[in-house]
């Protein structure tokens, strides 16, 4: 029986490891939940299923998984690799550079580990380590480009340009066709004023990457600053086209469309952009000016008045906003706008001043309102892609922060008659509750008929007809009585409290429903639904840090949607 047990672990394994080779990470989760369980102290087994939610960006559930596997086995080099991985996307960069170099200790020719360290010390700001790291990767290594790239961005964190741009050469020489190599003087030659360079270089660079969206970001900018606006507008739609939701592009293009006259346009993408940030004043002053321009006074009015309330004494908006009234027939509130102009003693030729030529380039976080016509920059550096052969899919299905259903009795036909079971469509085949009955009747609507028929105890059957009718309930003050009166029949049935938390849930009582599902939690610590729940709460409440350990355990019990959402909340996070 054990050697039969051990084939049976055994071939789990294998078909968990099979479907990791074909990129099927949810399946391979559920063989490596299936050999934890047998045998919790499987180092192999923690270290796979910390790939594939390595795989669907689950890094927090990666980690922890890690912990476990180092714990039971200490002595296995690819365990702290990728643990490093997963500290360096959880921002944990010390803690990666302390994998790393244990790793080098074993491997000290590993170029992947080696090339990782160096960008968790340029990320740490540690150029002088950087530095010695990257000189140490092309001395090593003198055909791969990385180092060349780390060793050249070194030397202009450390000031010394003439370094920086003799590695890249040294690159170019090596390989005139790296894509990398190019951008990179493009970009320097950006930060230099030097738009005609930056234009060439990047061409080059876009020669040999054509995919890459920040090669057509930044010449679009080098080309607005040459006044050749329909080849910038050209480079901001790749850009785009290769990253729908690119913000800076959509920003960007919104200004050059607005400084070229295609309003119309121009407000799609501001649309775009204050559907991402509300709070984006110079966005929304952008569009007020542009609404107002294509004659539709009635959102443009409402526009300055957003802009107004966060920005009170901006006399401008106040002049603007009296003129959209004007044209709208209000002319009691255009008086009462230039009522408070003149008591500011407001300078109308203000709005005749001459605009600015739009070749500037700001912060994303900037927001000074004479800001409002100049480019924005792209957060991202260059040369920030770690090392890693493992990539996600299941995370990318857009999933919205909607709530699973309460538990409910279903039936379902079999052969030998009728299957009753308590469940809800995503967990079905994970934590489902099987009764199996042999009666060709249709499923009894009384609680002692329900109770004969699932074979189970009077209190139990009445309990399961409670949480049934409050399911079905027409009101919610109704469905929670009904769950009341059941859970004094059955105190610790967590299905009852999730029930319960799905009700507050729908009355829009947050805290409330965050105590049922915490209840449900404390008595059924492997119930996904609850986790899952729970996670969309605090995501509506904004707690998103709250709700990404509660997703990436609801993804590893098997709801797999969590995985979007996960993925949704530390993207809200960096932004």
């Amino acid at each position: 029986m054990a050697s039969r047990a051990q084939t049976d672990i055994e071939n789990v394994m294998r078909m968990g490891r099979s479907a990791l080779y074909y990129d099927d990470y949810v399946t391979a989760l559920n063989y490596f939940n299936r050999v934890l369980e047998a045998r919790p102290t499987s180092a192999d087994a923690y270290y796979l299923r910390a790939v594939a939610k390595f795989s669907l960006e689950d890094y927090g559930g990666a980690e922890r998984d890690l912990d476990k596997a180092i714990d039971c086995n200490p002595f296995k080099n690819e365990f702290y690799q990728l643990r490093g991985l997963c500290r360096i996307h959880n921002k944990k960069l010390r803690e990666a550079v302390e994998d790393y170099t244990h790793s080098l200790l074993e491997e000290p020719d590993n170029q992947g580990v080696r090339y990782n360290r160096t960008l968790c010390y340029m990320e740490l700001k540690d150029h002088s380590a950087a530095l010695a790291e990257a000189k140490t990767l092309v001395h090593k290594w003198p055909a791969f480009s990385g180092g060349y790239l780390l060793a050249a961005q070194a030397h202009l964190a450390l000031k010394d340009t003439t370094a920086a741009l003799r590695n890249i050469d040294s690159l170019l020489v090596l390989n005139a066709r790296d894509a990398q190599a190019w951008a990179f003087k493009g970009r320097y030659a950006l930060s230099k004023n030097e738009a005609t360079l930056a234009d060439s270089f990047l061409t080059q660079a876009i020669k040999y990457q054509t995919r890459v969206a920040d090669h057509y970001l930044l010449r679009a900018q080098a080309r607005h600053a040459l006044n050749k606006y329909g080849l910038a507008l050209a480079d901001y739609d790749e850009t785009l086209r290769l990253i729908p939701e690119h913000f800076v592009a959509h920003y960007n293009r919104g200004l050059l469309r607005s400084f070229v006259g295609d309003d119309n346009r121009a407000i799609e993408d501001f649309d775009f952009v204050i559907a991402k940030e509300p709070d984006n004043t110079l966005a929304v002053y952008n569009r007020a000016q542009l609404h107002e321009r294509v004659g539709d006074f009635r959102k443009a009015e409402a526009d300055y008045s957003r802009l107004l309330r966060t920005y009170p004494n901006f006399l401008y908006g106040y002049a603007a906003r009296a003129r959209c009234r004007r044209h709208l027939g209000n002319t009691k509130g255009a008086l009462a706008d230039e009522t408070r102009l003149q008591r500011s003693e407001l300078d109308v030729l203000f709005a005749q001043q001459k605009k600015p030529p739009l070749k500037k380039v700001r912060k994303r976080s900037e927001h000074a309102l004479e800001q409002y016509q100049q480019l924005i920059e792209d957060n991202e550096e260059p040369s920030r892609t770690y090392m890693s052969e493992f990539a996600g899919k299941v995370q990318n299905r857009k999933t919205e922060r909607v709530f699973l259903p309460m538990f409910s009795v279903v039936r379902d036909v079999t052969d030998q008659g009728y299957r009753g079971e308590i469940f809800t469509p995503l967990s079905l085949q994970l934590k489902a509750r099987h009764y199996i009955v042999a009666s060709n009747e249709t499923l009894p609507l009384s609680a002692r008929e329900l109770s004969h028929l699932l074979n189970v105890k009077e209190s139990e059957g009445k309990a399961l007809w409670l949480a049934q009718q409050a399911r079905e309930s027409t009101t919610p003050q109704a469905a929670l009585d009904l769950l009341d009166t059941a859970l004094k029949l059955q105190p610790e049935a967590a299905y009852l409290h999730y029930n319960k938390g799905c009700v507050w849930v729908q009355m829009g009582e947050q805290e409330r429903a965050l105590s049922a599902f915490d209840e449900a939690l404390k008595l059924d610590p492997q119930m996904p639904e609850a986790y899952y729940n729970r996670a969309v709460v605090y995501l509506l409440k904004q707690e998103n840090l709250k709700a990404i350990p509660d997703l990436s355990k609801a993804g590893e019990l098997g709801i797999f949607r969590a995985y979007n959402l996960l993925k949704q909340a530390k993207a809200s996070l960096d932004e």
